[in-house]
């Protein structure tokens, strides 16, 4: 047996919160609406007829001055009154009894309806709306006290009319009422389903994009068909798609880049130290040419290590700064001075300025110096030789270090990429694509900023922008005794 589907997420609360609210609203309506319509035909009818009833009263309290007249003048108007088929008029004692009645009910009958006893002891006009005690049909009675000298009650003026007429014409309207309303529920409940379709639809649309995501689909796309919050959806997940993807690409890239920059300090170490332990210590300069190697690759090897741990403890919160104050220019020196033999080696002309004065900072001295040398790392592996500039200037607030080199620079379309882990882009030049990375977080940790200009041919300038160590006058220090 094929089960129906269940109501679920957003149809659900739909179902539960909103149509809810809606029956609620229309079945208030109802019933306020046939409430109004009950007091509205009852009061009517009890107004005309408490009318009726009080005028005859007074033309009998006008006409009558013992029981005698009472008697006789209510004889007289039963062979006068004209019948009415829709309110019928009695004339009872002051015990309840039917004395004379216009439908034709045997005299000593007792209607027994409680406005008779209430308009004998309270000498005022009572109404009764309910079933009649003898016929048990709904009826609405007025009494009226018939009084000599305005005190004495020798008798009561009863009029009596059906309710069936009354309450079915109000079952009508009622019905019709309720039908109203269940046609506005019915309305709202397929305008709104089909609403609520048209969001259920497509955001199931997008959930099983999201699972084939998750499940490492990247880059696939999902089709805008709404320019509205859902169609921004799709573009938000269709662009964070294309960013994973893109992501995903640049850790296998990484991956794969680590892994042969990892394999080639590592054979050349294992080559030359094999050579090494056959030739023993006989051949001097091939020994020291196999220890050069060695200890260039294990560097090599070191710098990549301390470049992954890095990244790992920036990736896990745990990249902290030792801050103090130091002197930026001098920190920026000492490391230019450590890359004169590579500078050298490369034939690179090292263009610097700087200001006169020094450059105070607040800083971590080893973590700037690293910044330094990955930048300049940088240009010596792109710059392909020729020139580098670098300036050390300042201003009233801020420290300015500027490295500019005339390497083949940077695509323009790779240029916003350049500091994002892994990313290499199309440069062939060895490297983990983390460096500037870790160099922007050093920096922006620094409350600095980092800012990598090129044009693609001409070479490119990264620019370093940290805020001075704000001056304080030193207090006096108080001389001993």
């Amino acid at each position: 047996m094929v089960q129906k589907p269940k109501l679920q997420g957003i149809q659900r609360r739909w179902i539960v919160n909103n149509l809810s609210y809606i029956v609620l609203v229309v079945v208030l309506a109802v019933v306020i609406y046939s409430v109004g319509m009950v007091n509205y035909y009852y009061n009517n009818v009890r107004e005309n007829m408490i009318g009726r009833a009080i005028i005859n009263a007074r033309y009998f309290n006008e006409s009558i001055t013992n029981y005698d007249t009472f008697y006789q003048n209510a004889r007289r108007q039963t062979l006068e009154y004209a019948v009415d088929r829709q309110v019928e008029r009695q004339t009872l004692t002051t015990d309840g009894r039917v004395l004379f009645s216009y439908s034709g009910l045997p005299a000593g009958m007792m209607p027994g309806t409680p406005d008779i006893d209430r308009a004998v002891s309270e000498n005022e006009t009572q109404n009764y709306i309910g079933k009649d005690p003898i016929t048990g049909e709904r009826i609405l009675s007025v009494s009226s006290p018939i009084t000599v000298g305005g005190t004495q009650v020798v008798g009561v003026l009863r009029y009596v009319t059906s309710l069936k007429l009354i309450d079915r014409e109000l079952v009508v309207q009622s019905g019709m009422v309720a039908l109203l309303g269940l046609s506005i529920i019915l309305f709202l409940l397929i305008t709104n389903a089909y609403f609520i379709r048209s969001i259920v639809t497509p955001l199931r649309e997008i959930t099983d994009i999201t699972k084939q995501i998750t499940k490492g689909g990247y880059g696939v796309r999902i089709e805008k068909k709404y320019e509205d919050e859902i169609g921004e959806l799709c573009t938000s997940i269709n662009e964070m798609s294309s960013e994973i993807s893109r992501a995903e690409k640049m850790k296998n890239e990484f991956i794969s880049s680590v892994s042969h920059e990892l394999r080639t300090p590592l054979t050349a170490i294992i080559g030359w130290g094999e050579t090494l332990t056959a030739v023993g210590t006989e051949r001097q300069e091939d020994v020291q040419k196999g220890i050069g190697i060695i200890l260039k690759e294990t560097r090599r090897l070191s710098k990549m290590v301390e470049e992954l741990l890095d990244f790992a403890r920036m990736e896990s919160g745990r990249f902290t700064l030792l801050m103090e104050e130091m002197d930026l220019k001098a920190e920026l020196e000492e490391t230019l001075f450590m890359y004169t033999e590579t500078f050298k080696k490369q034939a690179i002309v090292l263009d610097y300025t700087q200001n006169d004065s020094d450059i105070f900072v607040n800083g971590d001295r080893e973590r700037l110096k690293q910044v330094f040398f990955n930048l300049l790392d940088n240009a010596v592996k792109h710059g392909k030789g020729g020139k580098i500039e670098v300036r050390a200037e300042s201003d009233k607030t801020h420290a300015t270090i500027i490295i500019r080199d005339y390497g083949e620079g940077i695509p323009e379309e790779e240029l916003p990429y350049v500091k994002v882990k892994f990313y290499k882009g199309t440069s062939k030049v060895t490297g983990s694509g983390i460096g500037l990375a870790v160099s922007d977080e050093i920096v922006s940790l620094h409350s600095g900023t980092l800012d990598v200009a090129s044009v693609y041919g001409e070479g490119t300038t990264v620019t370093i922008r940290l805020p001075l160590m704000k001056t304080e006058e030193a207090e006096p220090v108080a001389e001993e005794e």
